[in-house]
Order: structure tokens, then C-alpha cells, then sequence
């Protein structure tokens, strides 16, 4: 599984906003916080039905969004311009694309990083931001910190939320989960139930995430030439410790030494 096929969770943009809403609130006041302290223009890397682009070009940046998922991309799309925002929106591989420009702020988040399962594919989405990214400007990305995780097998259903659809319909969200531990991959299995009324009715999805231990991410972002210059273990900006739920980073290109 890559980036191409771990799309299963993006496909109904409009219940997605609902149920990724109201816990990202935290995280969208994060990155605007952080982009009114590094202007723009912004780029933002899997950015999936704008939660984050959004409010940035609210703030008056000139933003860009890239996404792999073309019906999150539609969905951003719609949305922006009911809010009459001019953001470029790209179908592209965070691996590969080339816009032939360069941004002041980058951002990669909703823990898109761990979607991208190999070192070699981690190398290669740092090698398209460094293509975009000037040596004094930001790269700011999270990732689920493991120690703070429980990354045991869980082949029983575990309840993660409830919430009203966009039909109206009470949905109710499991999952289930198995880790790999040599590859440092964790496989969700999320099962959303509900009735309309007439019949019960349940969606089963699947998703991958790599997770990247502290001194790991410390060396990968050092040897693709970036270097860390400020770290996070919460979006209240509380410093990285074991237990902390995410490794927010916030990084620059690296000098050349002579």
C-alpha cells in the first residue's frame, strides 16, 4: 500500500469535514498561528478538502494545495470559492510534482506524513518540498509520536466517535488495528455505521500509517538537508516528551557547509 491506494478514508469529503471538524480545530489554529509569523506564499501537501488551506487564505496569504484525492480536491474547491478565495489547487504527487515555484511556508499535516510508508518515499516528499522551499523559509509537518500510542494488535472493535452525517443519519465510528512492527506500520480498519430509517447500513475502509520514531525523523530530516529548528510535542506548543501525542516539526534547509 502507497499513497496511491491509502486513499479509501477520502472519498465522502462532506461527512469527512464533519468528522474531522471539530478535532482539527486545534491543529488549523496551530498553522494559522505559525503563518502569521511566516507569511506566505503557502503550500500546503495533502491538503485534502482545505481544513487548513482554507483558513490561511482567509488570513490573506496566497496559497496552493496539492492532493493526491480528486473528490477532496472538488470539495476544497467548492468551498473556496463560496468564500469568494482564490487558492490554486493541484491533483499531484507530494512525491514527484514540480510547480516550478517557490513558497515561503510549507505545510504537511492531518499526520499525512505517516501515510508515506518507506524511507525511500519520506526521502523523496522531502526532496520535492526542498525543490520548493527557500533556505530561510518554513517546512512545518506532525506526525503521531509512537511512545505516546498504543501500537499493540487490537483485533477487537474499539469506539472512536459518533456523529450526525450530512443526511442526518447518527454514525457510529470503530476500528480495529494490527501493527508491523519491522516495518513500523500501523493498519486501520475503520467501520462506520448508521440506519436511514429504513435499514442499518455499514461502511468498511481501510488505511496504513508509518510510524517514525523521534531520533529517526531527527536523522532523516538532517541527512535530506533540512534541520529541525523548533519542536513540539502538542499544538499547545508543550515540549516534545515521551507520552506527548504528536512530533510537530518545524524545519529550515540546511546551510552548506564548506
Amino acid at each position: 500500500m502507497d499513497a496511491h491506494d491509502n486513499l479509501e478514508e477520502f472519498t465522502d469529503p462532506p461527512n469527512y469535514d464533519i468528522e474531522e471538524g471539530e478535532r482539527s480545530s486545534a491543529r488549523i489554529a496551530f498553522y494559522c498561528d505559525l503563518a502569521k509569523t511566516v507569511g506566505g506564499p503557502a503550500l500546503e501537501l495533502a491538503c485534502g478538502s482545505g481544513l487548513v488551506t482554507i483558513p490561511l487564505a482567509a488570513m490573506g496569504l496566497e496559497v496552493t494545495g496539492v492532493d493526491l484525492a480528486r473528490p477532496m480536491l472538488e470539495h476544497a474547491r467548492k468551498k473556496a470559492e463560496k468564500q469568494n478565495l482564490n487558492i490554486r489547487w493541484v491533483e499531484a504527487d507530494a512525491r514527484s510534482f514540480d510547480l516550478g515555484a517557490k513558497y515561503q511556508f510549507i505545510l504537511l499535516t492531518g499526520n499525512a506524513f505517516q501515510a508515506f510508508l518507506k524511507r525511500q518515499v519520506q526521502e523523496a516528499l522531502l526532496a520535492s518540498v526542498k525543490r520548493h522551499l527557500a533556505p530561510d523559509d518554513i517546512f512545518a509537518f506532525e506526525t503521531r509520536n509512537p511512545s505516546g500510542h498504543d501500537l499493540t494488535n487490537q483485533p477487537e472493535e474499539e469506539f472512536d466517535q459518533s456523529y450526525t452525517s450530512l443526511e442526518g443519519f447518527e454514525v457510529s465510528v470503530s476500528f480495529t488495528q494490527n501493527y508491523e512492527p519491522l516495518a513500523q506500520v500501523i493498519h486501520w480498519t475503520s467501520y462506520r455505521r448508521w440506519n436511514d430509517g429504513e435499514r442499518d447500513h455499514k461502511k468498511e475502509t481501510h488505511i496504513a500509517c508509518r510510524f517514525t520514531y523521534p531520533q529517526e525523523l531527527e536523522a532523516l530530516v538532517h541527512y535530506n538537508g533540512f534541520e529541525v529548528v523548533e519542536q513540539y510535542g502538542s499544538w499547545n506548543k508543550e515540549a516534545l516528551s515521551a507520552t506527548s501525542p504528536s512530533i510537530i516539526s518545524i524545519c529550515k534547509v540546511r546551510p552548506r557547509t564548506t
